[in-house]
């Protein structure tokens, strides 16, 4: 049997060799024909060869020869029949012209197809439709594919649904948005704002934007919704953080009776990223177990986030680990990030070291989950090594890495290795100067941080409120209280960003760190933040430094009216009172602590004890 089965094999490779053979001889034949028909000089036209009865030559064989030479990946005889074609002066047949195209794209010759086109006699949708996806997939500027779009309306040729598809999928980056509005309109003007396919580019475009009302819009004039539709849209909801539209979305398509993959699945579970979504978690997983895709890959690797994010502990995403049959670096990478999450940091560096045991390669998103550990112990030498490994992969110019070697550099105290990534960085994002700025402030030093803020503006950053609470963490930390004030002002009036309660503690703090703790109570009052727990701590902490006892007082009481279940106030009133000498009113605080049914937490400290290398 096994015989048998060899030779209808080799049966099989002989009937591929002489089919393909034949084509090359038919070729020939026809290159032959071509020759004695026409010179360099006199070339007989198209219309008049199609008329010759004795050696006429149906030049519909070209394409078929071509597509042949595609198949076979023969571009010196595709060459030959250009050569040939531009002998004819052939004005006509533009489809023997596209495959040529075609021919030409599959080899990576981009530059030829381009002479090739702005040569081609007469250009026609599919034309055109081939090269803006060449330059799609060459990530051509945004700006060329205006200029084959402009030329397509300038010779009359209709666009139709896969020309603005590619237009509106390739528009990326800031002159691109507003491209991407202007096409929306061009296939409204054109009637194809409802297929399918340019419906679906429409709606991972402005889901890509952080536009999700858009998104929704584009989706609901779909006409026909297919099950890439319906994947497209669930995902973009994810992207934009909206669980709710999400749920929504799948629950229409339940309702639809479309068929459910494991992507629908993958995209739906990742928009459970708190504890309150693991419910929804739980549902989505049952859901997988139902429909028979519970152990696709996929699937796993988002459980396994979903339950690091949203369940306290990694017994779930541990027990799903080792259901997986292959893990493949996306796992093992979950895995890490699940460890670190729930701050395991041992147990992540253990399960790393494993997997280069068992010989997976890193990628830059496994680097950028390992190296938070290192900082997070603030071991340096290993944070090094890895750093080694990642300039040996050629991760080192990935922004994600770079991003988080700034920051663990930052946590392990070495502020100029982290200065150093950040100098060596080909190109920065919001979030390179935003950890920079952070680790500046780390280390009190706030003027070198607002530096970071002004060549944001240079390099055409905009930052956003991450980028400011640095700025003002820093300021607080390097002592620039006119400079950090200076920097609200800017984050409320020039960028219109509303502060959140994490930056009104942070100018708490900073008022407080100088002692004017009068003005820190007014901005509370100005700011009508009277209710927020976390600035009245801030500015209890304050009172403690500077033995401020009757704003102390009044802190500390704010707070155990707003949460009395916390601690803290108890024991640092108590503390104020014992630095002031007034222990009667220490012992006090104290027992209303105990009466409360309260216990001040215990601190401890950790050393490492041996370094073992990665």
């Amino acid at each position: 049997m096994l015989r048998i089965l060899a030779k209808l094999q080799i049966c099989k490779l002989i009937r591929e060799s002489c089919r393909y053979h034949h084509c090359c001889c038919s070729l020939l034949w026809c290159l032959r024909t071509i020759s004695s028909l026409a010179n360099p000089v006199e070339g007989i036209p198209f219309e008049k060869l199609e008329t010759i009865d004795d050696h006429s030559f149906k030049f519909h064989q070209f394409s078929q020869i071509l597509q042949e030479c595609t198949d076979a990946g023969d571009l010196r005889t595709g060459m030959s029949v250009h050569t040939h074609l531009v002998k004819l002066n052939i004005n006509g047949f533009i489809l023997i012209w596209n495959k040529l195209l075609s021919l030409y794209l599959k080899f990576g010759h981009i530059h030829h197809a381009h002479q090739l086109f702005d040569t081609m006699p007469r250009r026609d949708v599919v034309s055109f439709n081939t090269m803006i996806s060449a330059s799609v997939r060459n990530n051509y500027d945004a700006l060329d594919l205006v200029g084959l779009y402009s030329k397509m309306k300038k010779e009359d040729v209709k666009p139709n649904h896969i020309t603005f598809a590619g237009l509106i999928g390739a528009c990326d980056g800031l002159i691109a948005l507003r491209l991407r509005g202007i096409f929306h309109a061009h296939t409204v003007r054109c009637g194809l704002s409802s297929n399918e396919f340019v419906g679906s580019s429409l709606v991972d475009g402005y889901a890509k934007q952080m536009k999700l009302e858009d998104a929704i819009k584009a989706f609901n004039e779909i006409m026909e919704l297919d099950l890439v539709s319906w994947n497209i849209m669930i995902d973009g909801c994810a992207r934009n953080n909206s669980k709710e539209h999400a749920v929504r979305m799948f629950s229409q398509m339940l309702k639809g009776n479309v068929r459910v993959d494991g992507f629908t699945l993958t995209s739906i579970i990742k928009t459970c990223s708190k504890p309150g979504d693991l419910k929804h978690g739980m549902q989505f997983h049952g859901s997988a177990i139902k429909l028979g895709l519970a152990h696709e890959t996929p699937i796993y690797n988002a459980l396994i986030t979903m339950y690091s994010k949203c369940e306290k502990g990694v017994a779930s995403p541990v027990k799903i680990f080792g259901s997986i049959s292959e893990p493949n670096i996306i796992s093992w990478t979950a895995m890490i990030s699940g460890f670190m999450q729930n701050e395991q940091n041992e147990e992540a560096i253990g399960l790393y070291k494993e997997m280069l045991r068992l010989g997976v390669r890193e990628n830059d998103f496994s680097f950028s989950s390992i190296l938070p550990v290192y900082g997070n112990l603030a071991n340096l030498e290993q944070g090094k090594q890895i750093h080694a490994r990642i300039i040996k992969s050629w991760f080192g110019l990935d922004l994600s890495v770079n991003n988080a070697l700034i920051d663990m550099y930052s946590k392990c105290g070495s502020l100029e290795d982290a200065h150093l990534v950040f100098m060596k960085m080909g190109k920065h994002d919001v979030v390179s100067c935003t950890t920079m700025i952070m680790s500046y402030g780390q280390h009190g030093k706030g003027k070198e941080a607002l530096e970071i803020l002004a060549e944001m503006k240079s390099e055409g950053l905009v930052p956003d409120g991450v980028t400011f609470l640095g700025c003002l963490y820093s300021c607080s930390h390097g002592g620039l209280v006119e400079e950090g004030v200076r920097v609200f002002k800017i984050m409320i009036e020039d960028h219109n960003l509303k502060p959140k309660r994490e930056h009104f503690a942070c100018v708490v703090d900073m008022l407080g760190r100088a002692g004017r703790l009068n003005e820190a109570e007014n901005f509370i009052d100005e700011m009508g933040i009277e209710s927020d727990v976390l600035v009245w701590e801030t500015l209890l902490g304050a009172c403690r430094v500077h033995g401020e006892m009757v704003l102390g007082e009044k802190s500390a009481q704010k707070i155990m009216e707003l949460q009395p279940e916390r601690h803290g106030p108890y024991v640092l009133l108590a503390n104020i009172y014992a630095e002031r000498g007034s222990w009667e009113d220490k012992v006090m605080v104290r027992e209303k602590l105990v009466s409360h049914g309260l216990k001040k937490q215990v601190g401890c400290s950790w050393v490492a004890l041996e370094t073992m290398p990665c």
